[in-house]
This record gives structure tokens, sequence and C-alpha cells, in this order.
């Protein structure tokens, strides 16, 4: 924890050492320059405030340092089948529930945030940029302290803790829910990227990342499917109903890093755009029949495509959506994440894994009433084909369902509050199904 600390801690001691009689605080919104570059180098992520109100310029404009907190408090109440998380809706952590408890109140502080914005030559060629931030998300039972961002941007590369390449945040609606879609190609984890902007006022836009790499599988005990199993389970073995001894695959660390990419075009002043994403896995894991049972390293192509945008209709609302298909990616599918679907086995064949096709699709529309309040409408879709691989599938993830409606009211430029109602739905192959209603309610407050 005190080595976390340190970062924030020293980019103050170091904006302090240049301090001058012409260092000064100013309002960022005021000044467009500033702002721009500050939005510029933060995550922009729609639900997350991350240009901090004031911004301490430095001498001869040589740096500029924001610093900001959002303390966001939200309320829950569900009823049917409780989701025990009260920040993250996701519809394949639903199950059904026991008797006397299908209703839950629960009340949650995680999601408040504090960051640093620093940028170094702003407005240069060699302009330098760090973004920091933790939230409080560490534990789902009370507020632990969790890194969000740290990351480092110059001359178009950006390197550090961020969401993937493949990831459109700007296209993840605004929400209370933290998770938001099911659908969403949503990971953060250590990567580097590319950017390059290019054509008339910068329409265009492509990147290139390399992600680190990882590969869910799936776990078999005595022939069920156990799902959120993940890849480092204690044995790292995938177990195989059709062998005698039901172990005929292992993990292994992964050699290759993920390769995503985009091209994206802009319109009606950047307000909307159209971008196709890809990306490209080799994903690992050990036959333990071949060569005689000593075993052979094996991989599987993995690879996924995404088309994703924002398109003003008319006036306040405007439409933002997403649809992504692929096989080998579903760890990179928001509500397939520790479902363990990026390689299961294959039927009859053993020490075999083989990717499994899944897609995912949203839609937003969206109203705003300019600054004093936002409505949104979600519905969003995930589904699995994985039915015709090895195994008896029990409680498998087929298909899961999120509804969300939402309406947002800027109190003051200081303050927010907002009602959700959210459904989700999980059904299983054996046609096990469960849903969940949420009412969440919240305030924030940005210093």
């Amino acid at each position: 924890m005190k080595k976390i600390l340190l970062i924030p801690a020293a980019l103050l001691l170091t904006s302090a050492a240049y301090a001058q009689d012409d260092t000064k605080f100013i309002t960022t919104e005021n000044n467009i320059e500033v702002f721009n570059i500050m939005m510029e180098n933060a995550p922009q992520n729609p639900n997350i405030k991350d240009v901090s109100r004031f911004t301490l310029v430095g001498k001869d404009s040589k740096f500029y340092l924001g610093m900001g907190a959002n303390v966001k408090m939200v309320g829950d109440f569900d009823w049917g089948a409780p989701i025990t998380n009260p920040n993250l809706f996701a519809p394949s952590a639903i199950s059904a529930a026991d008797p006397g408890n299908k209703g839950q109140t629960t009340f949650s502080i995680g999601q408040s945030n504090l960051y640093w914005n620093f940028v170094a030559l702003p407005g240069s060629k060699n302009q330098v940029g760090l973004f920091f931030d933790i939230n409080f998300l560490g534990s789902t039972s009370k507020p632990v302290i969790a890194i969000h961002h740290a990351y480092l941007k110059y001359r178009g590369f950006t390197a550090g803790y961020i969401v993937s390449t493949f990831t459109d945040i700007q296209a993840d609606p605004v929400a209370i829910d933290f998770a938001g879609p099911n659908a969403i190609t949503f990971i953060r984890h250590p990567n580097i990227y590319y950017t390059a902007k290019f054509g008339k006022d910068k329409m265009w836009s492509a990147q290139i990342g390399l992600d680190m790499p990882l590969a869910e599988q799936s776990d078999f005990k005595e022939g069920k499917y156990e799902h959120g199993k993940f890849n480092d389970n204690s044995n790292g073995k995938v177990y195989n109903p059709f062998t005698t001894d039901g172990t005929t695959t292992q993990f292994v660390h992964q050699r290759m890093p993920d390769i995503p990419l985009f091209i994206q075009r802009d319109w009606c002043g950047h307000k909307g755009w159209f971008r196709v994403s890809a990306i490209f896995r080799d994903l690992q894991y050990r036959d333990l029949v071949a060569d005689k049972g000593k075993g052979k390293n094996r991989g599987e192509f993995g690879w996924g495509i995404k088309a994703s945008g924002k398109t003003p209709i008319v006036g306040g609302l405007s439409l933002t959506w997403q649809g992504v298909y692929g096989k080998g990616v579903a760890s990179y599918i928001q509500d397939l994440t520790g479902e363990g679907l990026d390689l299961v086995p294959v039927n009859n064949v053993n020490g075999k894994l083989t990717t499994v096709p899944t897609w995912g699709a949203y839609g937003t529309l969206q109203y705003n009433f300019g600054k004093c309040a936002l409505w949104n409408f979600t519905y969003s879709h995930v589904r699995a084909y994985a039915k015709d691989f090895g195994g008896d599938w029990g409680g498998m993830y087929k298909y899961g369902q999120y509804l969300t409606s939402n309406l947002i009211f800027n109190v003051s430029s200081f303050a927010q509050v907002g009602v959700e109602y959210l459904w989700g739905r999980r059904m299983n192959y054996n046609r096990e199904q469960a849903h969940d209603n949420r009412i969440m309610l919240m305030f924030n407050l940005s210093i």
C-alpha cells in the first residue's frame, strides 16, 4: 500500500520543486487548451470523471498536474436471484436463490476513486503523460484499495495498466452499474499500444497493441462442468470424462501476447464514430496423451472481430452500439470472463482442446437533456456455443441477457444523483435459468 501511495506523492513533490512565481492553479474548464490536453491523457471512460476541476500549471506551462476524487455512494435492492456484488451486475453471476434469500439490500462506496493526471511538455512533440488512479473495489465485502489505471503516454505509445485496444471504452454507456452491458469487450490488464491519428481534422485513427495473454480453460471433475473455474486452479488440469483417469490436458503458461487492433472513422465533429476491431491469439495448453503419455504442448488459434460506434440521431438523442463475434475470445467479453470458455475439450478426442464460438451485442439509446440530466436505455445479449464439445455440461452458460434504464441528474457542477433499474437473466444448456432485478440509487460528489 505504501508503494502505491508513493507514486502520486512523487508527482506532488516534483511539482513543488518546479514551483515559481508564475506557477498557478487554474480552473481547467476555463482553459480549452489545458482541458483538451488533460482529457487526451485521461482514460476517457464516460462513467468516471477523470479531468480535475483545477489544474496546477507550471513555469512557462512546462507541465500540468491535476488531482481529483469522486466520492460515489450506491444503494441497491435486488429481488429474484440476488447478485451479491453491489457494484457489478453480471448475468453470468446469477444462480437460483435459496428459499428465504430472494431479496437483498446493499450499500457500497467501492466505486469512489482518487486520480492524478500529469502532463509534461504539453503540446510539444515530446509531450509525456502519466495517469494513475485507485478505487475501492478490491473486495466485494468491504472497501479495499485497488489500482484502476497506471500508465504512461509518449509519442503515440501508451504502456501500463489500462483497457485493451479491443475495448471501445467510449462506447460504454453511462450507468450506475460499474460492470455495464454484459456484451462489452472489456478487459483491463498490462498492455502496450500505438495510436495514429490522420486525415482531415484527424477524423481517422488506428491503433495496434500487445496485450498480456490470458487463456481460460474449462475445469471438469468427474465429468461435470464447474463454471467459473480459471486456468490457474490448484492442479492446473482440465478433466475429460471420456478417458479412464479423466485427465488428458493441462494448463501451461502462455507464450505469445494477444494482438488487438482497430481502425476508426469519426464524424459530426468527433461526436459520432464507427470502429472496426480485431484480435488474434495463440492459446497454449498441454496434451498429456501425446507421445505415449509423455505429453506435448499444443496451440489453438483464437480470433475475434468487432464493430462499435456512436450515431447521433437528432437533437440530444443518440445510439451507442457494439457487436462482437469470435472463437477463443470469451475472456474478453464481459459476461464470459471467468467462465473458462476460451478452450474446452473436444468430444471423444483425448488430449485435445478447441476454441468456443461466442458472440455478444448491445445497443444504448441515450437522450441528453443539456447540462441538467441524462437518460439511457440499454439491451445486451451474450451467447456461447459449447454444447457440441466434450463433457456433461450441466450448468454451462448458454446465454445471458442484460437490460437497464437510468436517469442521472446533475444537481450542480460538483454533485450527481441517479436512479437505475437493471434486469439480468442467465440460461444454461440444461435449461436451468435464473433472473435478478435490481434498483440502484446513486449519489456522486466530484472534487
